[in-house]
This record gives structure tokens, C-alpha cells and sequence, in this order.
């Protein structure tokens, strides 16, 4: 298999049918000519880099698409043609086949003298036959030496008129129902060609409407489909690297000991309030003293639980990652969940997972973090102490969106 072809295969896998059915007449060149045009290279570790761009994979999933469309459309066409051929076939059998009765009645309309020839004919035979019968069945044989040459000549008789008997009673007596058949399996035959008609436009409006689905899907670059899992034994030290870097912006906003009176999270320490670390520590409440003798690397570890893995911050996006994490921190996890899968279109239960994770790494991240933070912006206009913390709000909202923005980019110039 040609290297482009599995490249192609692996952006939209259902068109490996459409290559092995052949039905589209040089499928696999169309295939290669579309990866060609869409990509601008036909070098494959240049394609697989550009597949990491997720505006270039959709577009040439979506042409894929079109590809694989077009070869249904033809099934279609090749399955209604045959079954036009086979109707024809038929009925230009049933032509050559006309009834017997059907022209013996013609005949007799018409006056002709033919039209008695099967009549004496069968009369002969019928007469014959039985006369023939009874003598063979009341009658003295005897056979001798002189009779027997004559007894072989009767016999033939015998069997020539049986088979004359047999064909005159289906001549009378099978045209009609024969008659009848045809006309059954013509109608039948009728039924099938207006079946396969309407099978075929059927399926080629479920063609259009899945094209037009698979579409607005693509151009909103939104899947279902999870992203391939990171190699087992990279995910820990990447994990730490990104969680300590977020960790660095967190302890920024958060600074250290706070007990504002308008606050209703009351008295805080490096943004962890003393309910948080009553529930961390699984006791009834904490004293302001014990908040705020809170140690950095607790707090850490409250961060890395709570909110960091609750979000699963460790299979989004650079950027992302630190957008939704802060989020979480300042909002709650639940809101920063389902404000993430309002943006990427996916149902808002306020778990990231799996189907949400996919449909972010189809979108761009500098899409993710600035639609992010004008939502995260307009929830705080909504709060009623926006009057009090608005600037404060303000400010960390328009930091957190600025550094991730720069960590989104930063594989790009790597």
C-alpha cells in the first residue's frame, strides 16, 4: 500500500472499504491527489507533522469525505443498473414466450382457417389414444413369432400417442396457468426495479445528509474520538514539568494569607480556604492559625489533587491546561469543566473526559484559551462582588490568558 494511501486511512479509516471494493474507478489516485492538495507535500514525516495542525486534518477529512460519498453514489448506480438489465432481460423474455392460448385466440378472431389446426389435431390424438387403450385394455393379445414385430409397432404407437396425450392436455390445459405465472413474475419483477429506485434515492439522500453532517462537524473540528494515549513512561515527568509551571502562576495570583470580610471564602492561604483544607485533612474545620501556618508543599499537594487531576489537566493542551486549572481553583472544578465542554461543543456534565478531550485537541488552543477567557470574564461581571473584586478579577483573568497563550505557542517554535 502506498504511503500516502495509509496516512489517509488513518485521518478517516471507513474509506479502506471504498479501496478494496475498487468501485470508484482510480480511487486510490483520487485519494493520493487530495492528501497531495490539501497537505501541499507528498514527503510522509511532512504529512504526519501537518496532521498535528488540526485545522489541515479536518480539511482533509472533509475531502476524504467526498471521496468516499462519491464511491457510495456509484454502488448505488451500478446496483440500480444491474437490476434494470435483469428486468429487461426478463421482459424480453416473456415476449418470446407469449402464450399459446393468447394466439389461438387471435387466430380465431381473425377467421383463419389455422386456428382449427390444433383442434383436429388434439381431437385425433385424444380419440386416438384412448381407442388404443381400451383395445390394449379389454382386448385378447397373444403373442406369437409372426406377432411380435407388430406388437413392437403397437407398442411404439402406444408411447407416441401418451406422449401426444400429455402434450395436448398442457397445451389446453397449462397455458392459462402459465399465463398467469408470467404475468405474477412480471409484476414482481416490476416490484423489484421500484424498489431498487427508491433504495437508491433513499440512499443517496442518507449520503448527502451524513456528508453535510460530517461537515458542519469538521468545520466546528469537533470529535468524539479520544486522542492516542502518551507513552506510558514520558506522562510522569511531563506531568510534574506542566503541573509545577502552573503551579508557579497559581501561587502568584493566590499570594499568601487572606481574610477579607467581603470574601465569602473566608479566611485563606495561598488561595486554599479553610473548608478546602479542613476537607483535605478530613477534620471538622481549621482555625485561621492553621490556615495560615499552611505550608507551600501541602498546599502543592492539595492543588495536584483537588484540582490539577480533577480536571485532568494532564491530557489538555499546553495553555489549556493552565487556563482551565486556574479557572477551577478560583471558580471551582465543576464550573471550569463545563465551561471548557460549552466551548468545544460537547455536553456540559462537568467531567473531562475521554470525549471532551478529544474534542479539544480538534481545536486550535489560542481558540480554547482567549473563547475561555472572555467566558471566565463574563462570569465574574455576573457575581455580586464584582463591584468590590472586579479590577482584581480582571487582571488575573487577562495574566493567566497572556502566559498560556505563550506556552500554547511554544511548540511551534519548537
Amino acid at each position: 500500500m502506498a504511503p500516502l494511501i495509509g496516512l489517509a486511512l488513518s485521518v478517516l479509516p471507513s474509506l479502506a472499504k471504498r479501496i478494496v471494493d475498487n468501485v470508484l474507478p482510480d480511487v486510490e489516485s483520487k485519494v493520493t491527489g487530495v492528501v497531495r492538495n490539501v497537505l501541499g507535500t507528498t514527503d510522509p514525516a511532512e504529512i504526519e507533522r501537518k496532521l498535528q495542525d488540526a485545522k489541515l486534518a479536518a480539511e482533509l477529512r472533509l475531502a476524504l469525505a467526498r471521496i468516499e460519498a462519491e464511491a457510495d453514489a456509484r454502488e448505488q448506480q451500478m446496483r440500480l443498473e444491474t437490476m434494470r438489465l435483469q428486468f429487461e432481460t426478463f421482459r424480453a423474455e416473456l415476449g418470446d414466450t407469449k402464450s399459446a392460448r393468447d394466439t389461438m385466440t387471435s387466430l380465431v378472431k381473425e377467421g383463419s382457417i389455422i386456428a382449427w389446426g390444433p383442434v383436429v389435431v388434439s381431437t385425433i390424438v385424444v380419440v386416438g389414444f384412448f381407442v388404443v387403450l381400451r383395445q390394449l385394455v379389454i382386448g385378447d393379445i397373444v403373442l406369437t413369432a409372426e406377432s411380435q414385430a407388430r406388437f413392437q409397432i403397437v407398442n411404439i404407437t402406444v408411447g407416441a400417442l401418451t406422449a401426444g396425450f400429455a402434450t395436448v392436455i398442457s397445451f389446453w390445459l397449462g397455458s392459462s396457468q402459465g399465463s398467469r405465472t408470467k404475468d405474477m413474475n412480471a409484476l414482481r419483477a416490476q416490484g423489484l426495479v421500484a424498489d431498487a429506485q427508491r433504495e437508491s434515492a433513499q440512499a443517496t439522500r442518507d449520503i448527502v445528509t451524513e456528508q453535510g453532517r460530517q461537515t458542519a462537524a469538521l468545520i466546528g473540528k469537533v470529535t468524539a474520538a479520544p486522542p492516542p494515549p502518551a507513552p506510558a513512561a514520558a506522562a510522569p515527568a511531563k506531568s510534574a514539568r506542566r503541573f509545577q509551571r502552573c503551579m508557579q502562576t497559581i501561587f502568584q495570583h493566590e499570594g499568601g494569607y487572606a481574610d477579607h470580610p467581603h470574601d465569602p471564602g473566608g479566611a485563606t492561604n495561598m488561595g486554599i480556604t479553610h473548608k478546602t483544607l479542613a476537607a483535605w485533612r478530613k477534620v471538622e474545620s481549621c482555625t485561621r492559625e492553621e490556615v495560615r501556618a499552611l505550608t507551600e508543599e501541602e498546599a502543592t499537594e492539595i492543588y495536584r489533587a483537588l484540582y490539577w487531576n480533577a480536571l485532568n489537566c494532564d491530557q489538555l493542551p499546553l495553555g489549556v491546561d493552565l487556563v482551565t486549572f486556574d479557572f477551577g481553583v478560583n471558580a471551582g472544578v465543576g464550573r471550569a469543566a463545563r465551561m471548557l465542554q460549552s466551548i468545544v461543543g460537547v455536553e456540559a456534565d462537568g467531567q473531562i473526559g475521554p470525549i471532551t478531550l478529544g474534542a479539544v485537541k480538534q481545536m486550535e488552543a489560542e481558540f480554547v484559551i482567549t473563547r475561555f477567557s472572555e467566558r471566565r470574564l463574563d462570569y465574574y461581571k455576573s457575581l455580586a462582588g464584582w463591584e468590590t473584586f472586579g479590577r482584581g478579577w480582571e487582571r488575573r483573568t487577562s495574566e493567566t490568558r497572556e502566559i498560556a497563550l505563550r506556552q500554547a505557542a511554544e511548540p511551534a517554535r519548537g
